[in-house]
């Protein structure tokens, strides 16, 4: 009898291994489709961030491109497609001898109709929600030849001469949630876009210039809070 019961206690520890061994591999699988699942849910994941991301630089960029496309615009309107230069980063200039008499940082009549107008598209350019999101500063740029002069003082007092008729033209643009977005500066002689001392290269130096600077901690911060997401 007893050796029966051992041989029945031995029947019935089979019958129990082999559908624990079967439980075990069928948890192994399981596992391994887990983690394909969530590989797969990460690289889903991961794709749609990066498509995320690109959307937003290019957002940015745009905003760039599309401030000095308005600027452009409103300068052409003025003084002519063939007086403004687009240059790196999509910096805006207009010849000074448009804006300035020659050795004079006063604002001539020509150079005020062309202001009158650009003041309304600035304050337009600041009042959108979208570019403003953006901006950080409309950098006014004084820019002169290299004729032996004063240029520090003449290109700076240039841009503060622009920056300030352009508040007068708007008065809008002085207030401080608009005249935030305006600084002014000068490079004398030393940003040249012409090289050489002919007429036409002296011409073309003797410029106000128009940079776009983004606010990069902005953007910067947006990306972190959608990564963070």
């Amino acid at each position: 009898m007893r050796e029966k019961k051992r041989f029945f206690e031995s029947d019935e520890d089979q019958n129990i291994y082999w559908p624990s061994f079967t439980d075990m591999m069928a948890m192994i699988v399981l596992i391994i489709l887990f983690i394909a699942m969530i590989a797969f849910v990460q690289s889903i994941y991961n794709a749609y961030e990066q498509k995320v991301i690109q959307q937003e630089a290019a957002k940015v960029t745009n905003v760039k491109k599309h401030i000095s496309d308005l600027l452009e615009k409103k300068l052409a309107e003025n003084v002519g497609k063939d007086k403004i230069v687009r240059g790196p980063n999509n910096t805006i200039s207009i010849e000074g001898d448009i804006l300035f008499d020659t050795g004079s940082a006063e604002v001539s009549e020509e150079g005020k109709v062309v202001l009158n107008s650009l003041a309304n598209g600035l304050t337009a350019i600041i009042e959108e929600d979208e570019l403003k999101e953006f901006l950080y500063i409309i950098l006014i740029e004084g820019h002169t030849d290299a004729v032996p002069y004063d240029n520090w003082t003449l290109s700076t007092e240039r841009a503060v001469a622009v920056v300030k008729y352009l508040m007068q033209a708007d008065p809008k643009l002085s207030q401080k949630d608009y005249a935030q977005y305006i600084a002014a500066t000068g490079y004398s002689e030393y940003k040249p876009i012409a090289q050489g001392n002919s007429k036409e290269a002296l011409q073309k130096n003797r410029r106000i210039s128009f940079q776009i600077i983004l606010d990069d901690e902005k953007w910067q911060e947006k990306l972190k809070h959608i990564l963070a997401n």
